[in-house]
């Protein structure tokens, strides 16, 4: 990469850029404004400047396409690899959880054009403060445009740079133990407190490589009843060597998948980008594959299979190679692995089933859920290897419905934004840039109108997608009654500030707002985690429900926001009977007692 000095700018006719300040920073260093700049970042799209919008490829039809195929395309990954002699499905499984995150390159790659291949091209890489994910905020046009000998890559470093992450200490004590309850501190207790008492005391043993709701309610219960609960982790120094245990010819697998994967690249991306698309796929399986085993042998050492201490893993989203590992071990000791539900989602949202591969019953032995929707939809998935237990929520989503009486003060509505850019593909059919206009107006034609005072809450994001500010956030600024909370806060610890919620996208959050029991008003988005046709029929008759593809949407949810607080509320009473079969259906087919119901189903029959 040549220095920034050397840097001649007005020679460059493309520049790949996803910053308005890095942009401001190459015009003042000699870019010429006729120069054409590509970018899929909202701020830059939205900022009335002459921006070429790199996703222009991806309509919406063309994405429904993309994401159409991928479930067919894993599963045949997986059965591709699974029929080699003697190879592993935790192997296959994590093979095919790869190509799917695959896809995201090659969504990447199809964003580029033959010219961009042969003129001269500038890449400015953007640095800058990060979550811990890193610096998530470039493409890799670097490594896409490789072949091109006139193109060029400069970094630029944000100035007067700021970002926060999610910190929970921001919300008070007594807040958080009000919604995390007594089944938590025991838990939190009762770990420490048998960690340090000698091993043969126990008989019994549950591992926890991680957390949520549901598990500590489950490990607390077990911990009342004599089971020990220890926090596990691979062993960190792990051997490279490949595992004798396991079948790990890379190149065999490679050769196996190879035409599945061209023949998918060469449909969807330009003939001078499939190559390079191609070379970057090699080196990336490989390196998955190699983790893989590291992680194999990191997990071999951290388990310890005995006959004194019978055992289970108890684990949260095990949906990734780090637990395709772990599963495989277990599976090698006799150890069986548990998961439970982390939040309502599978059940209600359509876009989800392109993620067969990476749900809790592709790799768990055993699924403890909220309803039976999720377990229906999970047994008929074609990676389904569990076997499944509908137990019910939580108690800290359940006491949703009484933390709100600790409240002061209630402000009249809420809106809470699921307006979370993605760098390209995911769950949704729209690309950042409608989601970002979708949401403008939102705040323009319905929020900023009303005869409320709204609150904005935005999401809490802790990993960067973008350099600029969120753009939306100046028409938040910019309306008379709406006031932005940006702190990142979860909205779990707010939900008493206010009296009407509004959201939209078939996701987790919904779990909260519901079960708070306040007036829920959910929009469901057409193209973006749309709700299934199944669950708009009942959350509809449960719920204040509107569609975006709704003639005269905005108009619709304007007026019906503009009804004063008390008629709302008369109206969210009615729904009342209908409410309850939705929750029951759709959120959790029990009222209490989630943990003590999983934990007696695995001291009967995996700890006896």
């Amino acid at each position: 990469m040549e220095s920034i000095k050397s840097y001649n700018f007005d020679k460059y006719e493309n520049v790949f850029c996803d910053s308005l300040q890095a942009l401001e920073w190459a015009y003042n260093n000699g870019l010429s404004k006729s120069a054409v700049i590509k970018s899929s970042a909202p701020a830059m799209l939205l900022s009335n400047k002459n921006i070429f919008n790199l996703e222009n490829r991806w309509s919406t039809d063309e994405l429904i396409k993309f994401q159409g195929t991928i479930q067919k395309l894993t599963k045949d990954i997986f059965d591709l690899v699974l029929s080699i002699n003697n190879t592993e499905r935790e192997l296959a499984l994590t093979v095919a959880l790869f190509v799917y995150r695959f896809q995201k390159n090659i969504y990447k790659a199809a964003c580029l054009c033959e010219d961009d291949f042969t003129d001269n091209t500038l890449f400015i890489y953007v640095d800058g403060e990060t979550g811990p994910a890193g610096n998530i905020m470039n493409y890799p046009w670097d490594e896409l445009l490789i072949s091109n000998a006139l193109f060029s890559k400069v970094n630029y470093t944000l100035t007067n740079d700021k970002w926060k992450v999610n910190d929970i200490r921001k919300t008070s004590y007594w807040k958080r133990l009000n919604v995390a309850g007594y089944e938590t501190i025991a838990y939190r207790l009762a770990t420490k407190l048998t960690n340090k008492l000698p091993g043969f005391i126990f008989n019994k043993e549950v591992l926890m490589p991680n957390e949520n709701e549901l598990n500590i309610e489950i490990a607390s219960s077990l911990l009342m009843r004599g089971v020990k609960i220890t926090r596990i982790e691979p062993h960190k120094n792990s051997s490279s060597l490949e595992s004798k245990a396991l079948n790990m010819d890379k190149e065999l697998i490679y050769s196996t998948i190879l035409p599945v994967i061209r023949e998918r690249v060469e449909r969807w991306v330009d003939p001078s980008a499939v190559n390079i698309t191609m070379s970057l796929f090699k080196p990336s399986l490989e390196k998955h594959i190699y983790q893989f085993n590291s992680l194999v042998n990191g997990w071999s050492k951290t388990i310890n299979s005995s006959s004194k201490v019978k055992k289970a893993v108890l684990v949260n989203s095990p949906g990734n190679i780090k637990c395709h590992a772990l599963s495989y071990v277990c599976r090698r000791s006799g150890i069986p692995v548990m998961a439970s539900q982390h939040g309502v989602t599978i059940e209600i949202s359509k876009a989800h089933s392109m993620l067969h591969v990476a749900l809790d019953n592709s790799i768990a032995d055993v699924i403890f859920s909220y309803n039976k929707k999720i377990t229906d939809i999970e047994k008929s998935s074609y990676f389904d290897n569990a076997k499944h237990h509908v137990v019910g929520m939580p108690m800290r989503l359940i006491r949703m419905n009484s933390s709100y009486i600790f409240s002061k003060s209630k402000l009249p509505i809420v809106y809470i934004s699921l307006n979370l850019y993605r760098r390209g593909l995911s769950v949704s059919s729209n690309t950042d840039y409608r989601n970002a206009k979708f949401e403008r107006k939102i705040i323009n034609k319905v929020l900023n109108v009303l005869p409320h005072i709204v609150c904005y809450k935005t999401y809490p994001e802790d990993n960067r997608r973008y350099a600029d500010i969120d753009p939306i956030l100046n028409d938040v600024k910019a309306a008379s009654n709406i006031e932005l909370f940006s702190e990142k806060i979860d909205m779990r610890y707010l939900l008493s500030k206010y009296r009407v919620l509004v959201t939209t996208c078939a996701t987790s959050t919904l779990g909260w707002v519901v079960m708070s029991g306040k007036p829920v008003v959910f929009i469901n988005q057409k193209n973006k985690s749309p709700l299934t046709d199944d669950a708009h029929k009942i959350l509809s008759k449960g719920l204040f429900l509107f569609d975006d593809n709704d003639r005269d949407f905005h108009n619709k949810l304007k007026i019906f926001l503009s009804q004063s607080i008390e008629e709302i509320d008369k109206l969210w009473k009615k729904k009342r009977s209908s409410r309850e079969c939705m929750i029951k259906d759709y959120f959790s087919a029990y009222r209490s007692g989630a943990g003590k119901r999983a934990s007696k189903i695995i001291i009967k029959d995996f700890l006896i």
